[in-house]
């Protein structure tokens, strides 16, 4: 029996200002444009980073070269949209061609976002003492904030960026898809990826 052509697995790594590693975790590549580059992580996915945990809900992760944040868009049991939490982050760089890995510079603040238009800042109390500890340029820290309040500004009206995540999954496997399958292409399409 020939193996499947299964999408690229990736390894995500989660990085600090100062170049320590907060964490890796694995994925499946589902779409790389110039717009954005969207991974899959079903749920039981393990996060390494200190003892280390399993994902609880299905994620679909958004990275958007140039911009100021990854969006990490978690899925309840019924496959509906469950809330975004989204990492304010360095402008994202795309790795170069057949590189298995995704990185990104986190910058300790963070964003809880639901349909209904609420929202919720997480970790203010770290970006501020970032700023110090970890020598935050005067830039960094104005580009940060700023990704934040027009993330904050989307969120009553679920505008761009959220507008344009998919709000049910159309199913939990994508990790086992035969990418030359019509199950793949039909599972793309669906979530507005094709």
């Amino acid at each position: 029996m020939a193996n499947l052509p299964l999408a690229p697995r990736l390894l995500v790594r989660k990085e600090k200002y100062n170049g320590d590693l907060w964490g890796t975790y694995p994925v499946t590549l589902l779409v790389a444009t110039v717009q954005q580059t969207v991974v899959w992580q079903p749920r039981g996915t393990f996060i390494n980073r200190n003892q280390g945990w399993t994902m609880r809900h299905d994620h679909l992760q958004f990275f958007y070269p140039q911009r100021w944040y990854v969006i990490s868009v978690a899925y309840g049991f019924s496959g509906y949209l469950h809330h975004c939490y989204c990492d304010i982050v360095l402008p994202w760089q795309p790795p170069q061609a057949g590189v298995p890995e995704l990185s990104f510079v986190d910058l300790e603040l963070d964003l809880h976002a639901e349909l209904g238009g609420y929202s919720r800042i997480h970790d203010e109390d770290e970006f501020a003492a970032a700023i110090t500890s970890m020598h935050y340029t005067p830039e960094v820290q104005l580009g940060a904030r700023q990704a934040l309040q027009d993330l904050i500004d989307a969120v009553p009206n679920w505008d761009s960026p959220f507008a344009s995540i998919p709000r049910q999954l159309p199913r939990a496997d994508l990790h086992l898809l035969n990418t030359a399958g019509p199950d793949w292409q039909i599972a793309l399409t669906r979530l507005g990826l094709h």
